[in-house]
């Protein structure tokens, strides 16, 4: 547990009260942070001396694919005390990845990693601009073969992780006006779709998005909730409690916001009980996390052994295609095809 946070434990708050502490920990540290690098940027060095060298902010734990990771949720276990603070993303369901163009070729990366597609596209760091780099927070829509960008990481020569998150969302619509990035053409072989954002100062707009249903046309994607950013954070490549999540179906009961009535509940849900909800979903995809750790290990170890099938084990054959496929599923959920952060298992998609 981080140094910072263990004496919020020590005090014995409910996790609802934790989590607006750690809230405010985290953007004071951010901000120290901007301050700091602010301060490094300064042309104080005398004649000859050359400024020293920024840290990019790059995470380098994890050797399968980049260094960098998608920026993950929390639930919202609290109305925070200033909505206005706040932005509000409608996020449909699909798989969410990390798109980067560099080097003149682009690609997608997994939550975990891993590399699943490349092709050519017209973002800075591809065909259009091969110097710098884009790295974009996405969510892929199979069906519709497009990624719809929830973040930016980089764009061009613009590093945007420092970034509070209005000054990223701002950019990002910026360059999306200037270029049709949804048009495949030569040089863009896949469709970007920038997601919309709500202000939460402007609350008839929000309420509109809230009571428009569907709010992707013709329901394509589908709705599969709702991602508060809070305004000031910078881009944190793992879970952060700046950034939170909510089913539509919670809205209510959370912040006081009614929804489209057409957002249905499901039929475990009881309004006046939506944090025990939040606890039972979570311990639900903890127990179906490690059940298909322990079926992966057992096809493991089947695979493993020599093979010795008779007649008479066709029970156990049946088994073994089973587990096999069980772990197809599991490579699947690496891959990021099954988004288990904030989604219910086994076959919902989440963000």
């Amino acid at each position: 547990m981080d140094s910072s946070f263990q004496e919020l434990y020590k005090k014995g708050l409910d996790i609802g009260e934790q989590q607006k502490q750690r809230q405010k920990e985290l953007l004071k540290q951010q901000k120290l942070r901007r301050q700091q690098e602010q301060d490094d940027s300064r042309p104080l060095q005398k004649p000859g001396k050359t400024a020293p060298k920024k840290k990019n902010g790059r995470r380098s734990g994890h050797q399968k694919g980049i260094p960098y990771r998608p920026q993950l949720s929390e639930w919202l276990r609290h109305k925070p005390e200033d909505l206005s603070e706040w932005l509000l993303v409608p996020c449909p369901a699909g798989k969410r990845c990390l798109v980067v163009a560099s080097r003149g070729i682009t690609k997608a990366y997994s939550k975990g990693g891993w590399m699943f597609m490349d092709w050519r596209s017209s973002l800075p760091g591809d065909w259009q601009l091969q110097k710098g780099q884009t790295i974009l927070d996405c969510v892929y829509v199979e069906d519709a073969d497009t990624f719809y960008v929830l973040d930016a990481i980089a764009f061009g020569q613009q590093d945007l992780q420092e970034c509070e998150a209005s000054f990223r969302f701002y950019w990002l619509r910026a360059r999306f006006e200037e270029n049709d990035y949804a048009k495949i053409s030569e040089h863009n072989e896949k469709k970007f779709k920038l997601l919309d954002h709500f202000d939460f100062e402007d609350t008839s707009a929000v309420e509109q998005a809230l009571h428009k249903y569907p709010i992707f046309p013709e329901n394509k994607p589908v709705l599969d909730g709702f991602l508060f950013y809070h305004k000031e954070a910078s881009y944190v490549c793992r879970e952060t409690p700046l950034v939170c999540w909510l089913f539509p179906f919670m809205m209510q009961d959370v912040l006081g916001l009614p929804v489209s009535k057409s957002y249905e509940a499901p039929e475990d849900y009881q309004p006046s009980h939506v944090l025990q909800y939040m606890d039972t979903f979570d311990r639900k995809l903890a127990e179906h996390r490690k059940t298909l750790k322990e079926q992966k290990k057992r096809v493991n170890e089947q695979e493993q052994a020599p093979h010795t099938m008779e007649p008479d084990e066709d029970v156990e054959s049946d088994e073994y295609d089973s587990l096999k496929r069980v772990l197809d599923q599991q490579r699947r959920l690496e891959m990021g095809e099954f988004d288990m952060d904030c989604a219910e298992p086994p076959s919902a998609d989440g963000c």
